[in-house]
C-alpha cells in the first residue's frame, strides 16, 4: 500500500466525503433554497460556509487518525489485513497527521468565531476535540458511552451548519426579521435530519462492536456485546431500528401532509425498505462477515437519508 493510499484510508476519506455531501446539501438545497423563496440571502455567506465545512472535515480527520493510533492492538486482531498504523504509516507519523488536522481545524473555527462576533463558538470545537480524544483513549471502553458520543457528533455535523446560520442571523436583525417565516420550518427539518443521523449512527456503532467482538474482548473493553451478549445486543439494535422505521413513517406522513409527495415516497422506499431489510438480516446474523454487511447497509441507509435533502429541493 502506497503512503498516499494509506493516508487517505487513515482519515477515512469516504466518511469525510459524506460529511461534505451532507453539509453542501444542507447549505444549498435546504437552507439557501428556503431563504431564496422569501427573497432573502443565506445568513451564512458562501465563503463562511466553506470555512465551517473545512473545520468540520479536518476535525473528523483528526478523530479518525487519532483513533487508529490508539487502536493498534485491537485492529491487529479484528482487521490486521486492513491495518494502517505500524504497517504503512508509523505510530509517530499517525499522531503527527492527527495533531496537524486538529490544528488546521481550529484555524477557520477561530476566524469564524471572530467574524461572527461570538467567540463562544470556539468552545464548541474545543469540546468536540476533547470528546474525540477522550473517546479514543477511554470512553469507547465503556458500555454505550462511546457509541452515544460518536452518534451525537455525527448528528452535530448536520446541526452545526444551522447553528452557524442562527448566529449569523443574530448579528443581522433585519435578516432575522425577514427570516421569521421560515426559521421554525428549517429548524424542524434540521432536528429531524439530526435525529435520523443520531439513530442510524448509533445502530451502526453497535453493529461495529459486534463486528469487532474478538479484538475488543482481548483488549478488555466493556462494550455492550461483551457485557450483555449477542442476543441482547441484537434486541437493542432491533428496538433502535423499529424507532427508526416509525420515525421514517412519521416523516413520510409529515412530508405528505405538507404537499411533499416525492419526499414522502422517497423516504418510504429509500430509507424504510432498507431498514426492514436490515432487521430481517439482523435476526439471522451470526458471523463477523454478517455484521460487516449490516454495517455497510447502515451506512447506505445514512447516505439515502442525506440524499432526501435533494428530493426536498426538487419538491419544495
Amino acid at each position: 500500500m502506497s503512503k498516499i493510499t494509506a493516508f487517505f484510508k487513515l482519515i477515512r476519506w469516504p466518511n469525510l466525503l459524506m460529511i461534505i455531501l451532507s453539509q453542501v446539501l444542507l447549505q444549498y438545497m435546504l437552507i439557501t433554497h428556503v431563504f431564496s423563496l422569501i427573497h432573502t440571502e443565506s445568513p451564512l455567506s458562501h465563503w463562511q460556509f466553506i470555512l465551517l465545512m473545512m473545520s468540520t472535515v479536518f476535525m473528523a480527520a483528526f478523530g479518525y487518525a487519532f483513533n487508529d493510533v490508539q487502536d493498534i492492538t485491537m485492529d491487529s486482531i479484528n482487521k490486521d489485513d486492513k491495518r494502517i498504523i505500524e504497517k504503512s504509516i508509523s505510530r509517530k507519523s499517525g499522531l503527527r497527521i492527527a495533531w496537524t488536522f486538529l490544528f488546521f481545524s481550529f484555524l477557520p473555527a477561530i476566524y469564524l468565531a471572530f467574524i461572527l462576533q461570538m467567540v463562544q463558538l470556539i468552545a464548541i470545537h474545543i469540546f468536540i476535540a476533547f470528546g474525540l480524544w477522550y473517546y479514543s483513549t477511554d470512553l469507547k471502553k465503556q458500555i454505550l458511552s462511546g457509541n452515544i458520543l460518536i452518534s451525537i457528533f455525527t448528528a452535530f455535523s448536520i446541526a452545526i451548519v444551522w447553528l452557524y446560520h442562527l448566529v449569523a442571523l443574530h448579528n443581522d436583525p433585519v435578516a432575522m426579521i425577514d427570516g421569521q417565516s421560515v426559521i421554525p420550518f428549517i429548524s424542524q427539518l434540521i432536528i429531524a435530519l439530526s435525529f435520523f443521523a443520531f439513530i442510524i449512527s448509533f445502530i451502526r456503532e453497535i453493529i461495529k462492536d459486534l463486528e469487532d467482538l474478538k479484538g475488543d474482548k482481548k483488549a478488555k473493553l466493556k462494550t455492550f456485546p461483551i457485557v450483555f451478549g449477542l442476543e441482547k445486543t441484537k434486541l437493542l439494535i432491533l428496538i433502535l431500528s423499529i424507532i427508526m422505521i416509525v420515525s421514517t413513517a412519521y416523516a413520510a406522513y409529515f412530508s405528505y401532509a405538507h404537499h411533499l409527495l416525492k419526499v414522502s415516497i422517497y423516504l418510504l422506499i429509500a430509507v424504510g425498505v432498507p431498514l426492514i431489510y436490515l432487521i430481517s438480516n439482523l435476526l439471522k446474523s451470526r458471523t463477523k462477515e454478517d455484521f460487516s454487511d449490516l454495517s455497510t447497509l447502515a451506512k447506505i441507509i445514512m447516505v439515502a437519508g442525506i440524499l432526501s435533502i435533494q428530493i426536498f429541493y426538487i419538491n419544495y
